[in-house]
């Protein structure tokens, strides 16, 4: 099994307009929504590729729900995201249909509490002991550690699973200084 952590899941919601123009009211011609985070991303290109994937992170409010409801009904993600009491973030795209180009707007995360984070440490060191490999993803919800990502590379590490990050700014800095597993070779151990 591949383990996916999207510490700051969100819900993608994607409107598409004839033309963006500023300080305009716009028809929307077509809404798509579906989970999203880079590690839920990656999960599903995973599952597609017939891999056993899951997901584990955070999930609040009726945001969460939706994402939740729509991992279940995804085949081959099993949905391991642990609840808090903040609601999910969500980001929205507009696409212009005319030139293609994309406005994003990427809301926060829930503010995590630290007793939250505390049970998703226990969660990830459970999680761990089945899987064959871990894909570390994405932004820091607010009241997650900076270092966070430093730490679960740590765990892993520790458990002998071999680890990715998919990060950036000084969650990245300090993550790669706990050593995640090349991506320049496989390790023997990571599935094909």
């Amino acid at each position: 099994m591949i383990l996916t952590v999207t510490l700051n899941t969100a819900l993608d919601i994607t409107y598409r307009v004839q033309t963006l123009k500023p300080h305009a009211s716009h028809r929307v011609s077509e809404v798509t929504e579906r989970p999203g985070g880079k590690g839920l991303n990656v999960a599903r290109v995973l599952a597609a590729l017939g891999h056993e994937v899951t997901v584990t992170g955070f999930a609040g409010g009726a945001t969460g729900r939706v994402i939740q409801d729509r991992l279940t009904a995804t085949p081959g993600v099993v949905d391991a995201l642990l609840p808090v009491s903040g609601a999910t973030r969500r980001t929205i795209a507009v696409v212009d249909e005319q030139t293609g180009d994309t406005t994003q707007l990427n809301e926060p995360g829930p503010a995590v509490t630290p007793a939250e984070w505390s049970a998703f440490q226990e969660a990830y060191e459970d999680l761990l002991a089945s899987a064959d490999a871990v894909a570390l993803c994405g932004s820091l919800p607010p009241g997650v550690p900076v270092g966070a990502y430093a730490g679960l590379v740590r765990t892993a590490r520790a458990a002998g699973v071999p680890v990715l990050l998919d990060t950036s700014g000084e969650p990245l800095r300090r993550g790669v200084a706990a050593a995640p597993t090349s991506s320049s070779r496989t390790p023997t151990n990571w599935p094909s």
